[in-house]
């Protein structure tokens, strides 16, 4: 895909945007022999297929637009999945919130389908690295698969483990879990973290969260900083009937923001 260019037979996604009495996107994969039906009508691959990034045509008494990806619609809509999967909405303010950067080195434990991951590298790449810890094989080929199709491979890290066991790696800058009971990582992500650093928690219910609370209180080696949640509404920008669309992401879960603290371990023993 060569945006600027044209769209090619082959090119992964197109962003089919049609705009009348009402508005809707649609994700297609630009074939001559394929149709795409939508409220306003069908769009033919044919019709597709060579015409310029960014194009707009006519649809009866609507107006569409060829549009490529932009950010993580390719992998949400197309990628490989092999559990529930952390959306945009919520990685992309974790990634951000927890500092990554370009250089950052990060570990990631509960890889899952690898779109945390991709939010991550997307900030750190080309200079930094995440260290991916997952304990399913068939996760991780699916995190595998995402993050090459993004073209993040070079600076993501995966191996097959269990985090208890240990990140394999010291000194990071942020670490982050997505796994049903995080305070069983609590000393692996100590061990792994500079003093200061954040531990990003992502996990779905008040229950779990609270444990997560209690545990860390006991732990001795974090302070829970911050926690919330993140909602998104669209809005339908139709001219004349611009209003809230019905289509709402509420709660998918809770993110919590730990502070590894500096403690007596990190101070040298001169005897």
């Amino acid at each position: 895909m060569t945006i600027g260019g044209v769209i090619a037979e082959g090119d992964p996604l197109v962003i089919l945007v049609v705009e009348g009495w009402k508005r809707r996107k649609y994700y297609v994969r630009p074939r001559r022999g394929a149709a795409y039906a939508t409220f306003a009508g069908v769009l033919r691959g044919s019709e597709i297929i060579g015409k310029p990034w960014g194009y707009s045509g006519r649809m009866g008494r609507a107006t569409y637009y060829l549009l490529p990806p932009a950010g993580p619609e390719l992998v949400e809509e197309f990628g490989v999945r092999r559990s529930q999967v952390i959306y945009s909405k919520d990685s992309a303010f974790i990634a951000y919130k927890a500092g990554v950067r370009p250089g950052s080195r990060v570990f990631e434990a509960g890889v899952g389908s690898g779109f945390l991951t991709i939010a991550i590298a997307t900030m750190l790449c080309p200079t930094g690295m995440v260290y991916g810890v997952e304990k399913r094989s068939d996760m991780l080929e699916a995190a595998r698969s995402n993050i090459e199709a993004s073209g993040f491979s070079e600076c993501v890290s995966l191996r097959l483990g269990d985090i208890r066991d240990g990140v394999g790696v010291e000194g990071l800058d942020a670490g982050f879990l997505d796994m049903p009971d995080p305070w069983e990582a609590l000393d692996a992500s100590y061990k792994a973290l500079k003093p200061g650093a954040v531990l990003a928690v992502f996990i779905p219910t008040v229950n779990q969260l609270a444990r997560l609370v209690e545990e860390a209180g006991r732990h001795g080696g974090f302070v829970v900083y911050e926690v919330g949640e993140v909602l998104y509404r669209e809005w339908e920008p139709v001219e004349g009937a611009v209003r809230p669309s019905p289509r709402m992401t509420g709660h998918t879960g809770f993110i919590a923001f730990l502070r590894r603290l500096h403690t007596l371990e990190d101070t040298p023993d001169n005897g």
